[in-house]
Parts: C-alpha cells; structure tokens; sequence
C-alpha cells in the first residue's frame, strides 16, 4: 500500500497553494471581476439610454403625427377659404361680366334701331322713285 508522509515539504506546497490563490486572486479575479462589473455597468447605462431614446423617438413620432394632423386640418381650412373667396371673384366677375354683356347689346340694340331708322328714312325717300320707275316700266311710258 500507499503511505502518506507529512513532511515538510507537504507544508511548503500548501503555503505555496495559498500564496498562488492569493496571487491569482490580486493579479487576476479582482481586475476580471472590475471589468466585468463596470462592463455590466456600462451595458445597464446604455440599455437605459436606449430605453430613453426608444422613448424619446416615440414622443417625437406622436408630437410629428400631431403635428401632421394640424397641418392637414390647417390646410383643409385654408383651402376651403380660398375655395369660398374664389367663388365670390367668380360670382363678381360673372356680374361684371353679365352687366357688360347687357350694355353692349343695349348700345347694339340701340345702334341697329338707329341704323333701321336712317335705312327706313332712305327707303321712304327711294320708294317715291322707285314707284314712279316701276309705274313707268308698267306702262311703258314715262310719268311726270
């Protein structure tokens, strides 16, 4: 069988194991473990920041929508101002219109009766000439 010695040696390796995992854990665990923490720190601070501009681009987009929607409404209105104030320009003009449409065939009017007056008077002083012309071919002789 196996025999197990305590020996001196076994006390150096133990102080040995002792000063390693002091070693190791000064060296190693404690730096790996603050960089690990500042590293979930950091990752915890940036999820926020995410979180509050997640939350910042939602509020945007719902004051934008708004925003979109009092434009529209802005818009529409304004619209429907211009739609009523070209009406009334239209219905001034067409007025307009109509009243110089009115004068002009009254001075036509006016115009024609005058120049069938002036045609009448002509004719009336012909057709005491053209009767006498008309009488003398008839007849075959002259009057006079």
């Amino acid at each position: 069988m196996v025999s197990i010695d305590i020996t001196w040696s076994l006390a150096f390796q133990i102080a040995n194991f002792l000063v390693l995992i002091f070693l190791l854990n000064v060296v190693l665990y404690k730096p790996i473990r603050g960089i690990l923490a500042e590293r979930k720190a950091k990752i915890a601070q940036m999820n926020s920041e995410i979180n509050a501009s997640v939350e910042g681009a939602a509020a945007k987009a719902q004051q934008l929508e708004s925003d979109r929607a009092q434009a529209r409404k802005a818009g529409a209105s304004a619209r429907e101002e211009i739609k009523t104030a070209a009406r009334g320009q239209e219905r001034e003009l067409i007025n307009a219109a109509t009243a110089e449409m009115e004068q002009t065939v009254s001075k036509l009017r006016a115009q024609i009766s005058e120049e069938i007056g002036k045609a009448r008077g002509q004719l009336k002083g012909e057709v005491q000439t053209f009767g006498v012309e008309l009488a003398q071919k008839i007849l075959g002789r002259s009057i006079q």
